[in-house]
């Protein structure tokens, strides 16, 4: 066909007669004893043509091509492509391409004299399509390396490329195009493939191809190496210059200097608050100004106390004053947004007003606040940033069950259909339903939400004014007010409690509903009023909206309608992949789509990027029949683990990474110490009664282990600290107890940890310190004893509880600091995120939960950039030979894991990276299997991880005198035997920043001002795969 004209397609339907037909500019062919085999094509036409002839293609249609006077007859392959459509106006373009075979697996059929064959799978042969620009060899061995499991290195491509083709296992295809310049090839791969391991093994034979570092005498360049450490050590600067070299960065600290906007928010910075910014966060302000520049959407993945709000703001207003000075856009000024978490609200005012001059930052509370900011800045000259909490971006109207009670049918009702609502029930592995009780409507949720006869749903909005059949308890749910006796059982809080009594001797009563004003959500008003008047959105906290949840969808109603976006976080990934899928769709959604991940498919997503576990059930024919074996997918599972590629393909172009290790100069000491305790013997004969009979259970009757396994973890781990007034635990199906745990003692026994914490208070008060004690379990007394104790030596000691209203806790503490607060007593959640806790010096994990992020959170609090005091100690009290134990250890490795993606490599971490399983898994496995731990292995896993910085109280100009001295001392401290401390591993990083904004200003003094050019051309790591 010549080229000179677009390619006319048409396919005729005789059953339906209806005739299609669009214009296509490129087809690319395969072909066959039958002709042409459609491989991939692109056309366009009216948006009805282009979608039927899509359909066509996509189910396995003959068509007509027409060029030039020439036809020809096109074959397709039925369910074989991936589809594409795209509209703009009344046109529309369809882009088909051949999906390459999957490994699928066939179950055998041979049945008689065969038994052995039976139920093995036989992996079939498959073609993969390969694309790529026009005689681009390189590309074609990349893409090549990217479809087949055989090892491949560079210098193999010749001879495997002539080889393949030789053979007839590479072919190319015929490409017809108007426009594009691209080979497209085919390759045929044998099971296993098979053929491209004997390519590879003929090549090694003749010596066509030899592996290096395989020749005798010749050095391999690994002498010495023995783990990934010493690979690092020896190969490491290779690879930071060739990452270097294929992802150019925007900004690069160690040759450019500053922008003269970045200067002059510094300078502002350091007239109001009396600092500068550290070089590296200046150097992270900078790349983001230019990434906002030039993509409009940027993140700050930044470990807690580095700066993220100086950042952001930091870069955001160096991008206005750049904007303003090459007269870019007509206003002078701009609207901005703030979501943050409500306690930090004021936080971020004030921050607001030390970074950024000519600004002003205001909280809002309600449309009234917004509407009333948004006049002065009409009327105004200013920049203005409206704070928000979270919470109130979403907040809408309260919501209650409106289900009706039916005395006679004893059951709840639709309100529309007057049908009774079921619930489902699973005991002894079947499943039935039941008419739902009260219970199932104490919280919304997706069983409950909608009607499963008509569809209606089944809440609604609360009236504060109107009396229902239902009270709302705070932190407990709805009760239905002639059921609430059942509840008792149910609780054991004082509180909750109180009000079920209030409840059950007047259920007439008046129960107002606490915070049931009905409010339009201020993320929809401003969607809808707002809308192109919005200049920016700073999202904090980022890892809070990566869920399919109401703050999630407010997070993408005011993305939608900014300008520019910034987004912060510490911990973007709660590990695992669905943990990011929603995140990625509010802010990349054209990379998602590229990348073929469907919004309403998670689950491809999850399977490319995370670790699912499959449970197959495999069923045999019954005896003498012609039914062949057959496997039925019986339960899909996600466990942790999330694929590095989501930050290469989805991440790298927008993020800044920062770590409190760039600063490292000017950070204390930081060490996790794991304190292990001896039970009393009375309270460990009992706990080891319980843990026998557990395993017992967990070995004889899986079903009913799987029911009662979280219950009894819990037991495990909440006994050693109250062994006393704890539930028993009743067989699932029969109600039989299994155990009932033994009271040993009551309120005022003073136990080990109690003990060890008195310890540890009185020597760090001595000091002159103030202490901080986390208690993570809600339904142990375990704050109130402590509480009492300390209260009873003479130590100021107060208890922060969740009551405390989160906007006001920053102040709630820093009142109590300054009235000479010694000891502070919470639950990690309730200061996980935003706060800074200075003043706390020593932190003591009284009892630890099963949740990383918090953890990580809650620990490092008081080890901040400015922190002033030499050392921050973290204690973490376990009783040896508990669950509590094993909790530690399996912490220990997944926090190795956690530096593995920050950039801290260890042999540990990646041992821990292989095992995938959850905390609640693996340590029901240890229990079951009776493995315990060495105290010692505890104690030097986070040994490896503290940060010990020497040179903290050194100043620069001794630094720079002592150069030649300190690599010996880093050498000597990072060898150690007894601590393998990440002393000063990063100091490489933290020259990088050294001396950036010193060598600014000179630069500045020896030059007029000019602004530094941001080459738009730089190769983006996008840009490369496309």
């Amino acid at each position: 066909m010549s080229q000179s004209r677009l390619i006319e397609l048409s396919y005729y339907d005789p059953a339906a007669q209806v005739r299609l037909s669009v214009y296509a500019d490129t087809v690319v062919l395969d072909h066959n004893s039958k002709g042409g085999v459609i491989s991939a094509v692109r056309f366009g036409g009216y948006p009805e043509m282009v979608r039927a002839m899509s359909d066509a293609i996509y189910g396995g249609a003959t068509l007509e091509a027409t060029q030039n006077r020439t036809t020809r007859m096109l074959q397709s392959n039925v369910k074989g492509y991936q589809r594409q459509i795209s509209h703009d106006g009344v046109y529309a373009v369809a882009t088909l391409m051949a999906s390459d075979d999957a490994q699928t697996d066939d179950r055998s059929q041979k049945g008689d004299g065969d038994g052995e064959m039976e139920g093995q799978e036989a992996l079939q042969p498959r073609k993969c399509y390969i694309f790529c620009p026009q005689g681009d060899r390189d590309r074609l061995f990349e893409e090549l390396d990217h479809k087949t499991a055989a090892p491949l290195i560079p210098a193999f491509r010749d001879y495997v490329l002539d080889s393949l083709q030789q053979r007839g296992d590479l072919r190319q295809l015929e490409v017809i195009s108007l426009k594009e310049k691209m080979d497209a090839w085919v390759l045929d791969l044998k099971p296993e493939d098979k053929n491209m391991v004997e390519v590879l093994e003929q090549g090694l034979k003749d010596g066509s191809i030899q592996i290096p570092g395989a020749v005798d005498g010749a050095p391999d360049g690994f002498d010495g190496v023995e783990n990934v450490t010493g690979y690092l050590n020896t190969f490491g600067v290779t690879v930071a210059d060739r990452i270097r070299n294929q992802f150019m960065p925007l900004f690069d600290p160690a040759s450019e200097p500053l922008s003269d906007e970045v200067l002059e928010i510094n300078d502002c910075i350091m007239g109001r608050a009396g600092y500068s910014l550290y070089d590296a966060q200046l150097a992270v302000a900078e790349a983001v100004k230019r990434q906002l520049d030039r993509k409009s959407v940027a993140l700050i993945i930044a470990e807690c106390g580095s700066g993220k709000t100086k950042i952001g703001s930091t870069a955001l207003g160096a991008l206005y004053g750049l904007w303003a000075s090459q007269k870019r856009g007509k206003k002078e000024k701009s609207f901005n947004l703030v979501m943050c978490p409500s306690h930090v609200t004021r936080k971020w005012v004030r921050e607001i007003g030390e970074t950024l001059p000519d600004t002003y930052g205001m909280v809002v509370h309600s449309i009234a606040d917004l509407n009333r900011l948004y006049s002065m800045y009409e009327q105004g000259d200013k920049n203005v940033y409206a704070v928000f909490s979270k919470e109130r971006a979403r907040d809408g109207y309260m919501r209650y069950p409106a289900v009706k009670w039916n005395k006679r049918q004893r059951a709840f009702l639709c309100p529309d259909c007057n049908e009774v609502i079921t619930m489902e029930i699973s005991e002894d592995g079947s499943r039935y339903t039941v008419p739902a009780d009260q219970f199932f409507f104490q919280s919304e949720h997706r069983k409950n939400h909608r009607c499963p006869t008509c569809g209606t749903v089944l809440w609604s909005a609360v009236n504060p004014s109107r009396r229902i059949e239902w009270v709302k308890i705070g932190e407990y749910g709805w009760v239905h007010r002639y059921g609430a006796a059942a509840h008792l059982k149910r609780t054991k809080s004082e509180r909750v409690v109180e009000q079920l009594t209030q409840i059950m001797e007047n259920p007439e009563g008046a129960f107002p509903v606490r915070g049931a004003q009905r409010r339009y959500p201020l993320s929809t008003y401003i969607k809808k009023k707002l809308r192109g008047r919005i200049d920016a959105l700073l999202c904090d906290e980022l890892h809070e909206y990566n869920n399919n949840s109401g703050q999630g969808d407010a997070m993408a109603e005011l993305f939608g309608v900014s300008k520019l976006f910034v987004g912060m976080t510490a911990t973007l990934i709660n590990g695992y992949s669905s943990g990011i899928f929603h995140l990625l769709y509010r802010i990349v959604p054209g990379l998602m789509l590229k990348d073929g991940k469907s919004y309403r498919r998670p689950s491809d997503f999850d399977a490319e990027y995370g670790v699912v576990e499959n449970t197959y059930e495999i069923k045999d024919g019954e005896y003498n029949s012609n039914r062949r074996t057959s496997k039925r997918k019986a339960k899909t599972r996600q466990l942790p683990g999330v694929s590095p590629l989501v930050f290469s393909r989805f991440l790298l172009e927008y993020t800044a990474f920062l770590s409190l290790s760039d600063m490292g100069k000017d950070l204390p000491d930081y060490e996790e110490i794991p304190v292990p305790l001896e039970m009393p013997e009375d309270v460990y004969g009992a706990y080891k009664e319980a843990e026998k009979e557990l395993q017992r259970v967990l070995r004889t009757d899986r079903k009913v282990a799987q029911k009662i396994l979280s219950t009894y973890l819990n037991l495990l781990t909440v006994y050693p600290d109250q062994p006393y007034d704890q539930p028993e635990v009743v067989h699932p199906i029969d109600g039989v107890p299994i155990v009932k745990p033994e009271n040993c003692g009551d309120f005022t026994r003073l136990l080990p940890k109690e003990e060890k914490v008195l310890e540890i208070v009185r020597q760090k008060v001595a000091n002159g310190e103030q202490v901080l004690i986390y208690t993570s379990w809600t339904r142990t007394d375990s704050q109130n004893k402590l509480l009492k104790l300390l209260r009873e030596e003479g130590y100021r000691t107060e208890v922060l509880t969740p009551q405390v209203p989160t906007e006001k806790r920053e102040d709630w503490v820093d009142k109590r600091v300054k009235n000479g607060l010694q000891v502070l007593i919470t639950n990690p959640r309730c200061v996980e995120t935003g706060l800074d806790l200075n003043a706390f010096t020593t932190l003591i994990f009284y009892s630890m939960g099963y949740n990383l992020f918090t953890l990580r959170q809650a620990s490092r609090r008081s080890w901040r950039i400015n922190q002033t005091a030499p050392r921050v100690e973290v204690y973490m009290l376990f009783y040896v030979d508990t669950m509590q134990a094993k909790a530690m250890k399996l912490m220990a490795s997944k926090l190795a894991v956690a530096g593995i993606i920050e950039g801290n490599f260890s042999e540990e971490g990646l041992a821990a990276m292989s095992d995938v399983k959850d905390l609640t898994s693996q340590m029901a496995k240890e229990l079951a299997q009776g493995i315990k731990d060495n105290v010692e292995d505890i104690a030097t896993a986070f040994k490896k991880m503290a940060i010990i910085n020497p040179n903290r109280n050194q100043k620069v100009m001794e630094v720079k005198q002592e150069a030649a001295s300190a690599p010996a001392q880093e050498r000597v401290v990072s060898e150690s035997p007894d601590f393998g401390i990440r002393t000063v591993e990063n100091t490489e990083r933290q020259r990088l920043y050294e001396g950036l904004l010193v060598r600014t200003q000179e630069e500045q003094k020896k030059r007029k001002s000019k602004k530094p050019v941001v080459d738009e051309n730089q190769l983006s790591l996008f840009g490369f795969v496309a």
